[in-house]
């Protein structure tokens, strides 16, 4: 098999150089394609980068996986379980690689899910904290959710905002640009906020027709009520959080809570939302803001001053907030009901992004974004678990728990 494979490389390279102009030079230049550091997912769709290599270079795949030009990108999409060789020549350079394709992840495993802006989507075996490999979506996925037997995950940079189902194993792809961040409803629904839409931010109802808002200056954080039907988007850049009904996205009411406003979560009975003031670089003015939904929203409490608060998830039973701190590189304990820490700052990995509380396991899961790594602590002693923090595919933003 290997003396096969060898030759048809040798083929088909062979053809790459014979059909391309060579240019008379001493020596080829040094070039490698780029490939995370994982096996990849059936259903992946990766964008071919080339370093050391023109524009203009040719390639060619071996193997189950075709490669096709979208808008001027090329991308390599994965057919089937097995290995593929892909080539690469420019009349200066020619470079081959090596990508091993696997078939879906076990259906009845607990799977952690982490969304990885550089590279995809990568899975972890729950209860072992092992790598299983990486699903790449053809975009820069910002965010994750999941609802039942579907993963959604966003593209913030390009129009792939993915659905992936699970069993049977089945990837979907909507036409949506420029997706930051995903809100998960029951029965296989999301919706997505968009940073820039016709000149504004806005929201979407993700199906294969998505329907569209607009709701202020840069929509980003996201919460859903789906007992009362009522959405909630944050929006950066007029520091409004805007209230909509789920079924039809007409708005409700509009709150100033201040500028900044990035991410946001919501209590179990839908009577509280919270929210991170982010403050930006230049302004020492992050916090936390307490906001009632009832009758109407109004502002209750705000945290004191925070370094550069981002992300945010509640554990409703033990009555605690965690606040992740992009430049302090800390997660803030506090108390929901007064803003208040209850626990010193939990020390992570570097640029702590989209916190997750999983009830279930009891775990907090925090992404680290300029390390390339998951942080796990247990929710209940707030201590770090054996193994954590571990390796992920490149920046990391965001996680699900898929059961």
């Amino acid at each position: 098999m290997k003396l096969v494979r060898s030759i048809l490389l040798a083929c088909a390279a062979g053809a790459l150089l014979g059909a391309m102009w060579l240019p008379r030079i001493e020596r080829f230049v040094p070039a490698k394609i780029s490939f995370a550091p994982f096996p990849y997912f059936i259903g992946s769709r990766i964008a071919l980068q080339g370093v050391g290599l023109a524009p203009h270079a040719r390639w060619s795949v071996v193997g189950p996986a075709r490669i096709t030009t979208v808008a001027g990108s090329r991308y390599l999409s994965l057919l089937r379980q097995g290995r593929a060789q892909v080539i690469a020549s420019d009349g200066r350079a020619i470079v081959a690689r090596t990508i091993q394709i696997l078939p879906a992840p076990p259906a009845h495993t607990t799977l952690i899910a982490v969304a990885c802006y550089d590279d995809g989507v990568a899975f972890y075996d729950a209860r072992r904290l092992t790598a299983l490999g990486l699903l790449a979506t053809g975009g820069s996925p910002s965010d994750i959710a999941v609802s039942g037997n579907r993963l959604a995950v966003t593209d913030n940079d390009g129009k792939a905002f993915t659905v992936i189902e699970r069993a049977p194993w089945r990837i979907l792809r909507r036409p949506l640009a420029a997706s930051d961040e995903v809100a998960a409803a029951p029965g296989g629904k999301f919706y997505a906020t968009l940073r820039q839409w016709r000149g504004l931010g806005a929201v979407a109802s993700v199906t294969a027709t998505p329907q569209i808002a607009k709701t202020g200056m840069t929509a980003e954080g996201i919460a859903v009520d789906p007992q009362r039907g009522v959405l909630y988007v944050a929006n950066v850049n007029d520091g409004s959080v805007l209230e909509l009904r789920t079924r039809t996205l007409k708005p409700i009411a509009r709150l100033w809570v201040g500028s900044r406003v990035f991410s946001l979560a919501l209590d179990a009975d839908g009577s509280h939302l919270y929210a991170v003031r982010n403050g930006g670089m230049k302004n020492d003015d992050g916090d936390v803001v307490e906001i009632a939904t009832q009758p109407q929203l109004h502002i209750v409490a705000r945290s004191a001053l925070l370094d550069l608060p981002l992300g945010i998830a509640l554990d409703p039973t033990a009555h605690r907030l965690f606040v992740t701190d992009e430049a302090s590189d800390v997660v803030y304990v506090l108390d929901p009901a007064t803003l208040r820490a209850t626990h010193a700052p939990l020390h992570t990995c570097h640029t702590p992004w989209d916190p997750t509380f999983d009830a279930r396991g009891d775990r907090l899961y925090i992404p680290c974004a300029r390390d390339d790594r998951l942080d796990i602590f247990n929710a209940n002693t707030l201590a770090r678990i054996p193994g954590a923090p571990i390796r992920t595919a490149g920046y990391p933003l965001a996680v699900s728990i898929w059961r």
